[in-house]
């Protein structure tokens, strides 16, 4: 598949982009197409655009970009008509020393979806600490997948697999992607709490 990730540049866009391009055309996205070429050096096989060229050329993108810029995703709404869109967003706020979830309803998931009301988005990768994309390969995690229909699922469960050692879940409709985001402050606390070092999802089943 060919994936635009958008924010590439950064410490989680760019172990993304580093994962994804194992077995998929990477394009990394940045609002300064000179910092996006440049990022693309250090990841074989990838190259480097603005927001808007490296949509247009994708068939999916990942915005791997702050939540406090997710209104940026309007502008692209054209670009991304008919694409899978996966939200990496995590709304995060601190009070008290402690990571608390800021929004009262919704998730950013959601929000993500109204600015782009003719893509098919779907949340991936929010609960994956960056340096364990960084390395060689990951270790083996399950990354939770909120989309509104099958079809999407299996879409981003996909490019999920696509990464050695990732199991994707399906938690249910993009209303529950709240849950998926606020999953992620609950893993930086406790890590934080227990000193525990960066955690992840990783879930263990029973079958009799």
């Amino acid at each position: 598949m060919k994936v635009a990730v958008l924010g590439g540049t950064g410490a989680m866009g760019g172990a993304v982009a580093r994962q994804l391009s194992r077995n998929n055309v990477v394009i990394i996205g940045s609002r300064d197409p000179a910092r996006a070429e440049e990022a693309a050096k250090l990841i074989k096989g990838t190259t480097g655009a603005d927001y808007s060229t490296a949509t247009r050329g994708a068939e999916a993108a990942v915005f791997a970009i702050p939540y406090t810029a997710i209104g940026e995703a309007a502008g692209l709404a054209n670009e991304l008509k008919g694409k899978l869109v996966i939200s990496m967003f995590n709304p995060l706020k601190l009070e008290g020393g402690l990571l608390n979830y800021p929004l009262e309803k919704g998730s950013a998931a959601e929000e993500l979806a109204a600015l782009l009301p003719e893509s098919r988005v779907a949340t991936a990768f929010n609960n994956v600490p960056s340096h364990m994309f960084a390395k060689e390969e990951p270790v083996p995690m399950d990354i939770l997948v909120a989309a509104d229909s099958k079809e999407t699922f299996d879409e981003a469960a996909a490019l999920v697999r696509s990464v050695p050692n990732l199991r994707p879940l399906h938690v249910g409709p993009l209303s529950q992607a709240q849950m998926v985001e606020r999953m992620t402050a609950l893993l930086l606390n406790l890590a934080k709490l227990n000193k525990t070092g960066a955690l992840a999802t990783k879930f263990v089943s029973r079958k009799d």
